[in-house]
């Protein structure tokens, strides 16, 4: 039998930096939306990390794992409140589907209204064409930062996720079941 020795010096210097979980995060909130109102199983569910240093949010970041009925055409949908821009997403929708690419399977909207309530909703999984075809499951992360002139004047904040499609008499409705997570 041989054995080995393994012998390491530990070297405390000024140029090492402690790693501080959740630096600068005043927040974190949890949520989780199915589809209950029909037969899809559809869901999104995550955290919501706010960012700053001070009483105003300088920062949002949305961490959500997502599941697509192979049914649903409606996919999921992250609803983002006046006051914020998304600054960046990333995605694996739909995982594990050798030719998909994510990026085809996310679209953002900007609301045209200045004075809506909405700023953008950011789509996941949604076919407008009523196709159910490549649904799956994936990881996806938006990045939020304030309009600084318009960040100050904002009172509650909440961020609204919905999921699912249905058609009742002949009228297809995206976003059957939601849910709006108060952020501040």
């Amino acid at each position: 039998m041989a054995a080995v020795l393994i012998s390491a010096t530990i070297k405390e210097d000024d140029t090492s930096e402690i790693i501080t979980v959740n630096k600068d995060i005043t927040r974190t909130t949890g949520f989780s939306v199915h589809s209950d109102s029909t037969d899809l199983n559809t869901s999104a569910r995550g955290t919501i990390f706010v960012g700053g240093t001070g009483e105003i949010p300088e920062n949002i970041r949305i961490f959500a794992r997502i599941e697509v009925d192979p049914d649903d055409w409606g996919g999921v949908a992250f609803y983002i409140p006046a006051g914020w821009y998304v600054s960046a997403i990333m995605s694996s929708y739909p995982e594990n589907d050798a030719p998909a690419i994510p990026a085809d399977h996310v679209t953002t909207w900007t609301a045209a209204e200045p004075e809506s309530e909405w700023s953008a909703r950011v789509e996941v999984g949604r076919d407008r064409g009523n196709l159910t075809a490549g649904r799956g499951t994936g990881t996806v992360v938006i990045d939020l930062l304030p309009d600084k002139d318009a960040i100050g004047q904002t009172g509650t904040l909440d961020i609204m996720v919905a999921v699912g499609s249905d058609e009742k008499n002949g009228v297809k409705i995206c976003g059957t079941d939601y849910i709006e997570i108060p952020v501040s």
